[in-house]
C-alpha cells in the first residue's frame, strides 16, 4: 500500500469514527408545559335496556400536559408525558316515549413513557427513533343507565426527526404507530392507528422556547407548548 493511500485510508477512517461518535447539540433534556385543543371522531350506540338506545357522539375539547425527557449518555433518552383533557359529547336517547337530545362533555386522559434513540444524520438534523408504552381513557359517565368508558394500555413505535437550521428554529416531525389509537365505542375496544405529528419551536432564550405542533389521527391534536432546556447534561 502506498503512502498516499494508507493517508487517505486514515482520513476516510477518523472521519467515519468522528462521525459515528459525535454527539448532537440538540438538548434531550427538558420539560414542556403544554395546553391543548381537540378534535375527537368518535360514535357508538348502546340499548343499556329492551326498547331504548343511546347513540353518541365526541366532538371538540381542549386541556394542559406535561412532557419531560432525560438525556442518557450521547444517544439515548427517556421521556414521558401526560395528558388530560375535557371534550363535548353528545346524545340521542331514544325510547317509546321519544327522542331526546342531550350534551355533556368526558374526560380524556392519556399517557406516554418513551424509550428513544436519536443519531445526528447532518449540522443540527437528527433522526429519532422511539419505542413505547401507550395509556388511554375515554371516562364518559352515563347519560341514561349506559356505560362507554373504555381504558387500555398499550405499545408504540415512532420515526421523525428535529432539525435546527438556526440556533433560535428548530423543525420536527413524527409519525408514529399505536396499538390504543383509534376507538370503536360500539365494541368498547381499541384499533392500531398510525398518527403524524409535526411543528415549529422558537427559542427566545437558549433553553427557553415556545411550540406548536399539530397531530393528525381519530384525535386531532393543536398544542401550545413551552418548553424548559437543560442543555446537554453531562451524563
Amino acid at each position: 500500500m502506498t503512502a498516499s493511500r494508507r493517508i487517505s485510508t486514515v482520513v476516510i477512517s477518523s472521519v467515519l469514527f468522528a462521525a459515528s461518535a459525535a454527539a448532537s447539540e440538540l438538548s434531550y433534556t427538558f420539560l414542556d408545559f403544554q395546553v391543548v385543543g381537540h378534535s375527537v371522531d368518535a360514535i357508538g350506540r348502546q340499548s343499556p335496556v329492551a326498547g331504548q338506545t343511546v347513540d353518541v357522539s365526541t366532538g371538540d375539547g381542549d386541556g394542559i400536559s406535561i412532557s419531560g425527557s432525560l438525556a442518557i449518555g450521547q444517544h439515548f433518552y427517556a421521556s414521558g408525558t401526560f395528558q388530560s383533557s375535557i371534550v363535548d359529547v353528545t346524545g340521542v336517547i331514544t325510547n317509546p316515549l321519544g327522542v331526546t337530545d342531550v350534551e355533556d362533555k368526558f374526560d380524556l386522559i392519556q399517557s406516554r413513557l418513551v424509550l428513544g434513540y436519536q443519531r445526528e444524520l447532518g449540522e443540527n438534523f437528527d433522526l429519532l427513533f422511539e419505542a413505547s408504552f401507550d395509556s388511554t381513557d375515554y371516562d364518559f359517565g352515563s347519560f341514561a343507565g349506559e356505560s362507554f368508558d373504555v381504558d387500555d394500555t398499550g405499545y408504540g413505535a415512532a420515526v421523525g426527526f428535529r432539525w435546527n437550521p438556526h440556533p433560535s428554529f428548530e423543525i420536527f416531525a413524527m409519525s408514529r404507530l399505536s396499538s390504543i389509537g383509534e376507538v370503536n365505542l360500539d365494541t368498547l375496544e381499541f384499533d392500531n392507528e398510525v398518527l403524524f405529528n409535526t411543528g415549529v419551536r422558537w427559542y427566545f432564550f437558549e433553553d427557553l422556547g415556545l411550540s406548536v405542533d399539530y397531530e393528525a389521527g381519530s384525535i386531532d391534536t393543536l398544542r401550545l407548548s413551552m418548553r424548559f432546556g437543560f442543555g446537554n447534561l453531562p451524563w
